[in-house]
């Protein structure tokens, strides 16, 4: 028998009816069992082929296709599960950390508050809400804008679009929100729009004393006034309040005489200082036009600008009882010699001319009180330039003001002293100086002789007044003695107020204009103190470009303008101030025609 009848044979059909072999195709099987071998004709025969026979089990193929899928569907279900878990990650931790460096930097300064010297509030911190958007996370632009807009009709649409459509992973909207108003836009519920809680410095008082307050950035650095001076103070850990010298009770007399006298003479802009004498304490400053610290960019530069401390000017006569001084302490002269004022003065080809033409010579006192040009510089002549020079160093006019606000101007002084130089410093023109620095300097001649340094810090121990001496004691008293005859019988009676023995002098000076001086546009000034038994208190008013008013005067010296103003700020300070009010006739200058004996006659 060959192999291939033996394949073919009658057994293999047998076989196959009687289900032995799997009428499906073998190929198609997914396994095979092992074949069975037939060890006794392969012993009786050993080049027999052993034939094969397969044996399908269809419940085992079930099984093995089932668990193939469930594993399959094992695999799928981690496979998928793992995906998930990845992107969970993905969007919950790196987007999360990439959302932190984007947003806009968490401020956590904190800022000492600052105080008047009797412990009224003048500036502190709050918190606040401020609004900020993620342009990538805004769903729709126009209509984010228009509804923000509802709430901040003050911004422009297009700029916020353009903010809100920018490629910046955030733009803030606005800062400083109150609490009412970031409700407002929470309850709107806009995509992409968030608050950021920061620290805001706000200013209780607005206007009043704004240029020595000053202000701050939104980051809370200083800006301006004692913000800025006392910064590293005030922006230290735990720092203490700071406590400034000024008395906000005085602040808002100087403050609402100089608005009513802004308007009254309608002046380009007018200041006011109330200092201390003896102790250097600058008790009040103000300029006009000011600001409000708590917004300040509504505001213009101008208004930024402290004219008290920072504009300089030929501040005219008020200069004058500095000349004074200078004759009596360099011992050229004395108070009765009489200087020929009636005479014509010329310096340099300069005629030197008197507002108030005096037919007969003049000593001193009636120098002063009639406010003579002439007379004034035949002092100065006497006495020289060197030590014209000298003076006005001592009293701190050839620098700027030692005291901590940065705005804070230097003098405009010659490049040469020359002849004509001296002449007409000692009137005070040919050297613009600060009404601060003025007012520092006339404090000097009537509290005794010494220089005193201005502060706007309330001294303490740790803050104590260091006097200069500058002139004698003698020589400062014979300037209070001039200086309230210049009101009781001079050109300074406008600043007279009953019962307070004020002392003065006016200065009115034309304004520097090209190739010379313009005679129509003039700064008025008026330096006065009280009471003169005990001279404590200065007051300084400066007027830019009075106009004349009509019906009271048809000029806009210094005498109706600078000289009221200064009565009407000393009237409602000296009671704030502790001065009682003389009901005994009050003491006159020696030099007094005792016009006003009992200044019953004072306004």
């Amino acid at each position: 028998m060959n192999r291939s009848s033996f394949n073919k044979g009658p057994t293999d059909k047998k076989r196959v009816n009687k289900g032995l072999v799997s009428k499906r195709p073998v190929n198609k099987l997914p396994f095979k069992r092992p074949p069975v071998k037939l060890p006794d004709a392969h012993m009786q025969n050993p080049h027999m082929q052993i034939p094969h026979m397969v044996v399908a089990d269809k419940e085992f193929e079930a099984v093995s296709e089932g668990r193939i899928r469930i594993r399959i569907g094992m695999f799928t279900f981690v496979f998928m599960l793992v995906i998930f878990v990845l992107r969970f990650a993905e969007i919950s931790l790196f987007t999360a950390l990439e959302t932190k460096r984007s947003l806009p930097p968490q401020i956590t300064t904190t800022r000492a508050d600052i105080f008047d010297r009797n412990g009224e509030m003048l500036a502190t911190t709050l918190q606040t809400y401020s609004l900020f958007a993620e342009p990538k996370r805004v769903w729709n632009v126009q209509e984010t804008a228009d509804r923000l807009l509802e709430i901040f009709p003050n911004q422009e649409r297009s700029a916020l679009i353009s903010k809100l459509s920018s490629n910046r992973d955030f733009v803030w909207l606005q800062r400083g929100l109150t609490p009412q108003m970031k409700q407002v836009v929470f309850d709107i519920g806009l995509p992409g729009i968030d608050f950021r809680i920061e620290p805001k410095r706000v200013y209780p008082l607005g206007h009043t004393a704004s240029h020595i307050i000053g202000f701050t950035d939104l980051d809370l650095r200083g800006r301006g006034g004692a913000e800025r001076a006392f910064d590293t103070h005030l922006s230290s850990v735990n720092a203490p309040p700071k406590t400034l010298s000024i008395d906000i009770r005085v602040q808002h007399a100087l403050s609402e005489a100089l608005r009513v006298g802004l308007a009254r003479y309608k002046a380009n802009s007018n200041s006011g200082v109330v200092l201390n004498i003896k102790t250097g304490e600058i008790l009040a400053m103000a300029s006009l036009p000011n600001y409000n610290p708590n917004n300040v960019a509504a505001f213009s530069d101008d208004s930024r600008f402290n004219h008290a401390s920072m504009s300089t000017y030929d501040l005219g006569s008020v200069f004058k009882p500095i000349t004074m001084a200078l004759a009596l302490e360099t011992g050229v002269t004395d108070l009765t010699e009489e200087f020929p004022v009636q005479d014509p003065l010329k310096v340099r080809n300069n005629l030197i001319r008197d507002d108030h033409y005096s037919a007969k010579p003049m000593a001193m006192p009636e120098i002063l009180a009639q406010s003579s040009n002439r007379g004034t510089a035949l002092l100065a002549i006497r006495s020289g330039a060197q030590a014209q020079i000298k003076m006005l160093k001592d009293l701190g006019l050839f620098d700027r003001v030692p005291f901590e606000l940065l705005e804070n101007a230097k003098p405009q002084l010659q490049s040469e002293w020359q002849d004509i130089t001296l002449v007409t410093v000692s009137y005070g023109h040919g050297i613009s100086v600060t009404p601060l620095a003025l007012a520092v300097a006339m404090g000097a001649l009537l509290n005794g002789g010494e220089y005193i340094a201005p502060t706007i810090a309330k001294r303490s121990a740790a803050n104590p007044a260091q006097p200069k001496r500058v002139v004698s004691e003698q020589t400062s008293q014979h300037i209070r003695d001039l200086m309230r005859f210049v009101v009781t019988d001079g050109t300074g009676k406008n600043a007279a107020v009953k019962g307070y023995g004020v002392m003065g002098k006016t200065g009115t000076a034309d304004k520097p204009s090209y190739g010379g001086y313009d005679e129509k546009r003039l700064v008025s000034s008026f330096v006065g103190a009280f009471p003169y038994e005990d001279p404590t208190y200065l007051v300084m008013i400066t007027y830019d470009e009075p106009k004349i008013i009509k019906g009271i005067s048809n000029r806009a010296t210094a005498g109706w303008n600078a000289a009221p103003t200064t009565r009407n700020v000393i009237e409602r300070i000296a009671p704030i101030l502790g001065v009682e009010r003389r009901l005994d006739p009050i003491a006159m200058s020696p030099f007094s025609k005792g016009s006003f004996p009992n200044e019953s006659a004072l306004p």
